[in-house]
Parts: structure tokens; C-alpha cells; sequence
């Protein structure tokens, strides 16, 4: 399957017809946004997740010109869409505590039902460079990711090829799998394959 972008498009009259001649395709999956370009989220915005909704398409959100409060408001007015938030919402990993303030906004989100949590990028959460690769860094987000979100919304994301730029793709695979499978078989196979394809619904092949 595949999955676009219309970070720029959204909430203008240009995103219609191109979703739905897009949407034409059963590989076309959903689109991504990875950039805000307008200052509030307007009707016409609305309008557009609705009938990506209509449409059973998804949507994933990369953290940053939407705030976790924001995906949270588009969760209860939009609720019958499913949303992914990509880089276990984009948490800053400084070697301290996470941020209170981070992680109350981040379990109200999780409340919310149709919202899933792509557990991606870990080593690009880091501020500083090169990223730890010791697991006991990483344990106090994933513990609230599988908390707050359960085994059934989590997906794995390799975020191929940025990662590159903070490790390789090998290490990021064998940091996830030694926090995820101490959690049992059942747990990996639903976030290395089975949630990505419930929430994304990518057709069966013939």
C-alpha cells in the first residue's frame, strides 16, 4: 500500500478532487502530515478529514506543527478516523525524566479510541547525537507508549532512510525487538505486522 502527503494541500479546494481521484486506486492507503501550513484548524480542514473518514482512509501526524492537543481535538471531532501519530509523538529524549506536561497530553490522546502510536525514529529522539543504544534508555517511553496505548494500537515504523542519519536501520530493528519481545511473540507480531494492517486496511492480495 501506499500513503501520501498532503501536508500542503488540506483545507484548500485543491484537496478534493486530488484524494479522490487518488482514492480511485485500493493501494492508496492515506496520506501523511508532516507539516502545518495553516495557522488554525479550519472547517475546511475538517471537511477533508471527514471525507478522508468517508473514504476509510487514514491519516498519520508528525508531531511538531501539530501538537498532541490538536491531534486530540481532531480525534473527538473526527472520530471516525483513524489516526497515527508518528515518533511516539514526538517526545525530545534528553536522558532525564520525560516532561510531565509531555506525558499528561500525551496519555489524554491515547484516550482516544481511533488514535494509534507508530513507536519509530527512537534513536532521532535523542537532542543530542550519537543516540544511546542501550534498551534501558529507551524503557520509560515504550513502557508509557504500551501503557497509555495497549498492545493492539502500536505499529512499528523503521523510518527508513532518516534514519540513517542516527543509526542504521539493523540497530533500530534490534533495539525494538529487545524491548518487544521480552513481551511475548503475541505482542511482536502485532506490532511488527498485525496493527499495521487493521489500521491501515491495505487490500488482500487475489
Amino acid at each position: 500500500g501506499i500513503v501520501g502527503n498532503f501536508s500542503e494541500t488540506i483545507g484548500t479546494p485543491a484537496f478534493q478532487p486530488l484524494f479522490e481521484k487518488l482514492c480511485e486506486n485500493p493501494r492508496y492507503l492515506g496520506y501523511r502530515l508532516s507539516g502545518r501550513y495553516q495557522e488554525k484548524l479550519t472547517d475546511a480542514f475538517f471537511a477533508d478529514l471527514r471525507l478522508t473518514a468517508q473514504k476509510g482512509r487514514a491519516v498519520d501526524f508528525l508531531t511538531g506543527g501539530y501538537r498532541l492537543e490538536d491531534i486530540t481535538e481532531i480525534a473527538r471531532r473526527v472520530p471516525e478516523l483513524r489516526i497515527l501519530i508518528n515518533h511516539l509523538g514526538g517526545v525530545k529524549l534528553d536522558g532525564k525524566p520525560l516532561a510531565a506536561a509531555w506525558v499528561e497530553q500525551f496519555r489524554a490522546l491515547a484516550k482516544q479510541p481511533t488514535v494509534h502510536c507508530k513507536v519509530s525514529a527512537l534513536f532521532g529522539r535523542w537532542e543530542k547525537q550519537p543516540a544511546p543504544q542501550d534498551i534501558a534508555a529507551y524503557t520509560e517511553v515504550l513502557d508509557l507508549a504500551l501503557e497509555s496505548f495497549g498492545e493492539d494500537r502500536l505499529i512499528f515504523g523503521s523510518d527508513w532512510p532518516v534514519t540513517e542519519q542516527t543509526a542504521d536501520y539493523a540497530a533500530v530493528l534490534r533495539l525494538t525487538r529487545a524491548y518487544f519481545d521480552r513481551k511475548g511473540p503475541a505482542i511482536s507480531a502485532k506490532l511488527f505486522h498485525q496493527n499495521a494492517a487493521a489500521f491501515y486496511r491495505p487490500p488482500v492480495p487475489k
